[in-house]
């Protein structure tokens, strides 16, 4: 049942001129993997796609794990104010948020640049490494802290061994959904790259949107199967990076 809806997809991108009403496509061809791999812009935007997620997850962990970090720890009444507006993109849409620093980003040349579409990819994905970030805390014990502290354990120790690996099941969590959201960003990518950062989302909307649905649904199979083996890469990497970090000598 999972696959069902799959199904049309794969027949979609192998027809040949599949027509309303049809059961199953009279006449199949390869044409349409065929023009998408052989097409430049198609691997141009599967590099910039796996670019600017990636990074956009690394910062967001970095960002995040202090910011968790923070509301975990603090005791104030204005906890609830610093909340909101960390967690705002979730409620206020990311687009409304670009459309107010648009002007400034022209400003200050981050427009039609991968800086400025990495930095504006950020806004709907952090608060989400975030939470998933903050969740891990919930689960840690201050005293933990507060032990290795008194025990002679440096701030750079303590977050290396102590709490990092605590945090490794939010790390997972977040930076795949980071990935995911950034590898599906259009409207934010288009806005702020100008046309001049291509990602596969941006070339595969025209497609869909033009009644071009062989080559659309090429460019959606294999978009779902980038998705699928970028985030794999990752989690395999962070993994790696983190076993290596949190590894006591």
């Amino acid at each position: 049942m999972i696959l069902f809806p799959f199904i049309p997809l794969v027949l979609g991108s192998i027809s040949s001129g599949w027509r309303f009403g049809e059961i199953l496509p009279p006449n199949y061809s390869m044409d349409g993997y065929e023009y998408v791999l052989k097409n430049r812009s198609t691997w141009i935007g599967m590099g910039y796609n796996l670019s600017i997620a990636y990074i956009v997850a690394i910062i967001n962990l970095f960002l995040a794990i202090p910011a968790a970090r923070f509301l975990f720890r603090k005791k104030s009444r204005f906890k609830g104010i610093y909340m909101v507006i960390l967690f705002a993109p979730l409620i206020v849409p990311p687009l409304s948020s670009v459309l107010g620093i648009h002007h400034s980003m022209i400003i200050y040349g981050l427009t039609d640049n991968l800086l400025g579409v990495i930095l504006v990819n950020i806004i709907p994905s952090f608060p989400y490494v975030l939470l998933s970030l903050y969740g891990s805390f919930k689960g840690f014990s201050k005293r933990l802290e507060e032990s290795a502290l008194i025990d002679g354990v440096s701030r750079i120790e303590m977050y290396r061994y102590i709490i990092l690996p605590m945090l490794i099941p939010g790390i997972l969590i977040g930076s795949t959904i980071s990935i995911l959201i950034s590898l599906s960003e259009y409207i934010l990518t288009l806005l702020i790259g100008g046309g001049e950062i291509i990602t596969l989302p941006i070339l595969m909307f025209p497609y869909l949107s033009s009644g071009d649905k062989i080559v659309g649904s090429v460019y959606a199979i294999l978009f779902i199967l980038f998705n699928i083996v970028g985030i794999l890469l990752f989690e395999l990497g962070i993994r790696f990076a983190l076993k290596k970090i949190t590894k006591v000598r």
